[in-house]
């Protein structure tokens, strides 16, 4: 399989709120998935915790969501990373992966791994040391690519597990 390659652009104001709704929509499902909420309230709850960090007038500081593009200018994904939400590791050095989504029609082919790797690169060269993020432990793909990926488990729940990595510096 060839090695595929995308690049991250920010995106447009209407990209961003198309953004919005997908992650509403998907973290609600994944919510309910790991047994958090009750399918009925998911909706609401997730929009609430998605517009938390999200809001329609644009992303809380810090915060960032990047599209990813392959090399024809299609769009293949999404990537949002931002200040941790734990406050024992909320400073400059550390970042927090909310979510990575490729679209169905191109997942599996290698999309995910190339969208975490730029968005690894933007981070460190912007002297990021430290990448976070929780995976829902029923999402074995995402989990299978964080850990061939080089990330390491640092607290193992019952529902989900969160994991770190140390991202190389592009300082010599």
């Amino acid at each position: 399989m060839s090695r595929v390659s995308v690049r991250l652009e920010p995106v447009s104001p209407v990209e961003y709120e198309t953004f919005i709704e997908a992650q509403i929509a998907e973290f609600a499902d994944q919510k309910v998935r790991a047994g958090h909420w009750r399918a009925e309230d998911a909706r609401e709850l997730s929009r609430h915790a998605v517009e938390g960090f999200l809001p329609r007038r644009g992303p809380t500081s810090g915060h960032r969501v990047w599209k990813a593009v392959d090399g024809s200018g299609k769009r293949v994904g999404w990537i949002w990373v931002g200040p941790s939400p734990l406050k024992h590791l909320d400073e400059p050095s550390k970042r927090w992966l909310y979510q990575i989504t490729i679209e169905v029609s191109h997942r599996g082919q290698g999309y995910g791994r190339a969208a975490l790797t730029a968005a690894e690169a933007i981070l460190a060269a912007e002297g990021v040391k430290d990448l976070y993020l929780n995976v829902f432990r029923w999402n074995t793909v995402a989990r299978s690519l964080y850990d061939a990926s080089g990330y390491r488990v640092v607290y193992d729940g019952e529902t989900e597990t969160g994991m770190m990595k140390t991202l190389a510096s592009t300082e010599e």
